[in-house]
């Protein structure tokens, strides 16, 4: 789903990076499953969503850039609340 986004938009940036290669990600980003998926330093989540939710979740991390600032703890996904 992201790849698509990427694709159909020059304002949006997707990489994949294999994590055994990058233990300093995991413990940046707080890896515990994969995929692990991180929108603009502010809300992430784990695992496969179904698409209306990673679209939610692309929404409030442009919402919150918006506002000026990031969505925070309650924003970010997994035990933190996220989708």
């Amino acid at each position: 789903m992201a790849w698509h986004l990427a694709i159909a938009s020059p304002r949006i940036r997707t990489d994949v990076v294999e994590v055994s290669e990058y233990p300093e990600l995991v413990e940046r980003y707080q890896i515990r499953g994969v995929p692990r998926m991180i929108v603009n330093e502010s809300v992430s989540f784990e695992g496969a969503v179904p698409e209306a939710k990673f679209i939610d979740a692309v929404m409030r991390a442009v919402a919150a850039e918006v506002r000026g600032g990031g969505a925070g703890e309650e924003g970010r996904g997994g035990a933190e609340g996220g989708i």
